[in-house]
């Protein structure tokens, strides 16, 4: 969903809700730059896979042709990799060495290209070992196709969103810095199946980072060979994993079809994944509700009916909290077109000038509001922190939150600070980018720019792009002064949401940057004890929110998706991608 980023990232498109991140961002996992529920994450407690049944009471249905709402890649290489459209179609066309399942709880690890692996009892070497398997064009995978991976992820130049990932390796980091060699990161080739990491320091959660797209293997020969549009041609891709890209049209849909060459091939049931561009949401839940969708998500007034229907076994319905957050990010790098997102208290003002209850209930119709970056779910260490963190901007919501005179009068206090006060706030225009074009997206950009004309006097200019690469590109080259976005967690640790927020980091769409925070950040890598980072974390969180008001939450997420009652076997990972259908299988159909 970071990175997810998104983390990362991460936005809301057309009908699904792309987020970097486990970056949210297609913008993921964020709100994002459209409207649509489906790519919020799975649940972190509750069930999390559509049911099984035993082969001898399960009949399947001879057309095992799975139809899902379109989750379009952002591209096919792997490691650039940062939101979570991209991670689901890697997920199904590509093997890393180990992969998530979740049956109905937390997700579980499980081996994947490597079939056993050791850890040595200091934590520091990990040592996988490969299975025999293939590539599409026969050639085997081999451990080099892995340490090819890392080095490529951590290569400077490349400047891979995802690049901090690999710093847990040793040297990882200073090799990404270019303070050290390639042959100096911690990733060796023992012989051909034998894969060896050495890290930096423990870290529990390793084995779930490895999980993620960037670091899966790639073949350097093929990349070379394909040219520049090597990573969004599939005709140029060879493929590790249980599917392969039949067709992509771009912006519409795509379809995957079984790879028959998989290593697990014999026990991978659906034969093709065809998913449709579905703008708008009540055409997606008119296809559902005639069975000719298998799984989707909901929002507004769906929620409440779907979930009914479910209670009485028409399908199956998963609901729960997930590690979520949505957001709205300030261009802090040129102050934005209008000049004046650099101060803070303009981007305190943005903070708190909308009422988030509202947009929750009245135009999502779903979520928790968020006066807190670390979303519900999370653990630190033995604590659930959401639970035991207070929100930092709760406060000052309290205070601001609905009351135009006192936002106003913060708004004018930094245009004075800035030597650019006007009598009339009307003059001054700030630019909001956004994506998504159905009737959902439209209410929400017009309930975004009433919003912040309403309580602020200003002026918005909702910049719509109907197509995420423009939309990229525009904030890439940073021409806007509010966007939304989302991060939906990378692994079970406030770090995988207060990291990204690091100076210069991958999945700073902000380009927030204070030293105190970044000392902060590395003093964690040296920290062991519970109760010391969770204190940082709680700093770290105040700083960013309701100090420097580098960035501000929106919304928490949750899930609501609904599953025919014939599609056993559909997981929904708590990290990573959407959704995991390479164990499902189709039941008779009605």
């Amino acid at each position: 969903m970071k990175r997810k980023s998104l983390g990362i990232v991460s936005l809301i498109i057309a009908a699904t809700m792309l987020f970097t991140a486990c970056n949210s961002n297609s913008s993921k996992p964020s709100e994002s730059a459209s409207g649509s529920p489906e790519a919020s994450t799975a649940p972190s407690a509750s069930a999390s896979a559509a049911p099984s049944a035993t082969a001898a009471t399960v009949e399947k249905d001879p057309d095992q042709t799975l139809r899902l709402v379109f989750l379009e890649p952002e591209s096919l290489d792997p490691n650039a990799a940062y939101d979570t459209g991209t991670f689901s179609i890697l997920n199904a066309t590509q093997e890393g060495l180990v992969r998530a399942k979740n049956t109905g709880g937390a997700d579980e690890i499980v081996p994947a290209g490597a079939e056993k692996w050791e850890t040595s009892a200091d934590g520091l070497t990990w040592t996988f070992h490969l299975r025999d398997f293939n590539w599409t064009d026969g050639k085997p995978v081999t451990a080099q196709h892995y340490v090819d991976s890392v080095i490529r992820l951590l290569t400077k130049d490349n400047a891979f969103p995802y690049a901090y990932f690999g710093y847990d390796i040793k040297n990882g980091e200073a090799f990404n810095l270019g303070n050290a060699k390639a042959e100096d990161v911690g990733v060796k080739a023992l012989d051909d199946k034998t894969l060896q990491f050495t890290l930096e320091r423990p870290v529990p959660f390793f084995l779930s980072k490895l999980e993620y797209p960037v670091f899966y293997p790639v073949r350097l020969d093929v990349i070379q060979a394909g040219g520049e549009n090597w990573a969004s041609d599939p005709a140029k891709q060879v493929y590790s994993g249980p599917y392969t890209i039949k067709e992509w049209v771009k912006n519409n849909s795509i379809t995957l079809d079984k790879n028959p060459k998989y290593w697990d091939a014999d026990n991978t049931s659906i034969t093709s994944v065809v998913m449709n561009d579905i703008p708008e949401f009540a055409t997606q839940a008119q296809l559902f509700e005639s069975q000719q969708l298998d799984v989707t998500g909901s929002l507004q007034e769906y929620v409440a009916k779907w979930k009914q229907d479910a209670a009485n076994g028409k399908f199956v319905g998963i609901s729960g909290d997930t590690p979520l957050t949505g957001f709205m990010a300030f261009n802090q790098k040129t102050g934005g077109p209008s000049g004046i997102l650099k101060n803070v208290k303009i981007r305190e003002a943005l903070s708190l000038a909308f009422d988030r209850n509202e947009l929750v209930t009245a135009i999502y119709g779903r979520y928790s509001p968020a006066y807190g970056f670390v979303p519900k779910t999370l653990a630190s260490g033995s604590v659930d922190y959401r639970t035991t963190v207070p929100e930092p901007l709760k406060a000052l919501a309290d205070q601001y939150e609905n009351k135009p005179e006192e936002l106003q009068k913060l708004f004018h206090e930094g245009l004075k600070e800035l030597g650019k006060d006007t009598a009339n706030l009307k003059d001054i225009k700030l630019t909001f980018i956004t994506t998504g074009t159905g009737a959902t997206d439209k209410q929400r950009q017009e309930w975004w720019k009433q919003q912040f004309e309403k309580n602020l006097g200003i002026t918005v200019d909702m910049k719509v792009f109907g197509d995420t690469k423009l939309y990229n590109q525009a904030k890439n080259a940073w021409e806007f002064d509010i966007m939304t976005s989302g991060w939906i967690g990378d692994y079970n640790d406030p770090l995988t949401f207060l990291d990204m927020w690091v100076t210069d980091g991958g999945n700073n769409y902000s380009s927030y940057s204070n030293p105190e925070y970044d000392k902060l950040l590395k003093d964690l890598s040296t920290v062991t004890d519970e109760a010391q980072r969770l204190d940082i974390y709680k700093k770290l969180e105040q700083k960013l929110v309701a100090e420097d008001f580098g960035i501000t939450p929106t919304y928490y997420g949750d899930t609501q998706r609904f599953v025919q009652n014939y599609v056993k076997d559909f997981y929904f990972p708590i990290f990573g991608p959407v959704y995991d259908w390479t164990k499902a299988y189709i039941a008779k159909r009605n």
